[in-house]
């Protein structure tokens, strides 16, 4: 049976690329550097992005969005 994810609030355009960037495995520097934003910015995005999957680390996040397909619905 698949895993599905339910987000009570929807990933922001910007913090899908973010989470892209992510399961490619870019640290935050490189994902500041290739959006042309703070690694403070990339931070901040991530924590929300953290608080909306429900989860505790960057693992997780890569690992949940992997198994939920969330990746293959996001955008370069």
């Amino acid at each position: 049976m698949p895993i599905t994810l339910k987000l009570y609030r929807p990933l922001s355009p910007r913090e899908r690329q973010i989470l892209y960037h992510v399961v490619q495995g870019n640290e935050n520097k490189e994902i500041a550097h290739k959006l042309s934003i703070s690694e403070q910015t990339v931070k901040n995005h991530m924590s929300m992005i953290m608080t909306k999957m429900g989860v505790r680390n960057r693992v997780q996040v890569a690992v949940l969005a992997i198994q939920t397909r969330l990746v293959g619905e996001l955008d370069a």
